[in-house]
């Protein structure tokens, strides 16, 4: 009867939520400090964390960018991305770029830019960086400078393109996989403690602390991760404490290109430097995930979209990716 086959619902109900639970395919909601919010990149990440800075700069409190260019800089025009925003900064005009971004915020898909005056914005750029020149780089300087935000640069180590940390990695002036240099330099540290001030010092990280998720629930109207060049899965490192209901803050790290899952492992979401600062401060650690796409999008070497091959909007929030991983901070409690 009627009565029968509800239960029956119900069971088969309570059987898909313990698989889905079972799998940690979804995103946990967390105790999460919404003053907290700060993201961090390197290469096409920081560039994508800038983008994610100034959409959301009303919710995003600080940036940390390894070798990014200014926000709009490709304008979203690859020939623009790999000359003026690579190797020619000298074609970078800043009052340009200003201008967009009043205009996004006019047209309600950014926030107000003033909020970027309230920000921390933390900038590294090697001395020997030979695919991301220093004077990009300067020009980030420069946007940020314009809205008066806080800044801390960093520009004058001998240092390759690469995310910088203390104890892993290639030699600090070597251009190689995985991208990440040892330059006795504890980069993550650093940038962190000028977010949130005063942390407890850095512990080991937990292996088991790090989990996975499945990032299709966050796209926009559930398109497939890979129809915007988005791995099927992400991962996200939460401390002992804040699986324990702990007051935490929240921190997105957006790898760069080449240095996704199919490119070099985990290596990006364990070797960085933030999970032990992560697992000491309860600061839980969101690491999105971009893959490589050869046909539509065209994105052959896993970069986050920073010039427009998933859509000209693309660094704002109508931006398939910026929404994408702004879902995820919702849905993390945010």
């Amino acid at each position: 009867g009627v009565g029968r086959d509800m239960k029956v619902v119900v069971v088969v109900l309570c059987l898909l939520f313990v698989s889905v639970q079972g799998q940690s395919t979804l995103l946990p909601k967390l105790n999460i400090d919404p003053t907290s919010l700060t993201v961090s990149g390197v290469s096409s990440g920081a560039d994508m964390a800038i983008q994610l800075h100034v959409a959301y700069s009303s919710r995003i409190v600080g940036v940390a960018a390894f070798a990014g260019a200014p926000y709009w800089c490709a304008m979203a025009e690859l020939p623009v991305a790999v000359s003026s925003c690579m190797y020619l900064p000298s074609l970078i005009f800043l009052p340009e770029l200003y201008t967009a971004t009043e205009a996004a915020h006019l047209a309600f898909s950014i926030d107000n830019p003033s909020n970027l005056a309230r920000s921390k914005v933390w900038l590294f750029s090697g001395k020997d960086d030979s695919v991301v020149h220093q004077g990009v780089v300067d020009k980030t300087y420069g946007f940020y400078q314009h809205y008066k935000s806080s800044i801390k640069y960093y520009n004058n180590m001998s240092a390759e393109h690469s995310w910088i940390t203390n104890n892993y990695g290639n030699a600090c002036d070597k251009l190689a996989s995985p991208f990440i240099n040892n330059c006795k330099f504890d980069a993550a540290g650093d940038f962190l403690r000028f977010f949130y001030g005063n942390l407890n010092t850095n512990v080991s990280q937990n292996a088991s602390n790090l989990r996975t998720f499945d990032q299709k629930y966050y796209t926009p109207l559930q398109i497939a991760p890979s129809d915007i060049s988005m791995d099927s899965s992400g991962f996200y490192y939460i401390p002992t404490a804040c699986q324990k209901g702990a007051k935490c803050k929240l921190h997105v790290s957006l790898h760069g290109c080449k240095q996704g899952v199919h490119s070099i492992g985990t290596d990006f979401v364990l070797h960085t430097g933030l999970n032990g600062w992560a697992e000491a401060n309860n600061i839980v650690v969101l690491y999105p995930q971009a893959t490589s796409s050869q046909i539509v999008p065209y994105n052959p070497e896993g970069c986050w979209d920073w010039w427009g091959y998933t859509l000209p909007s693309y660094a704002t929030k109508l931006g398939p990716q910026v929404a994408t991983i702004h879902s995820m901070l919702t849905a993390l409690g945010a």
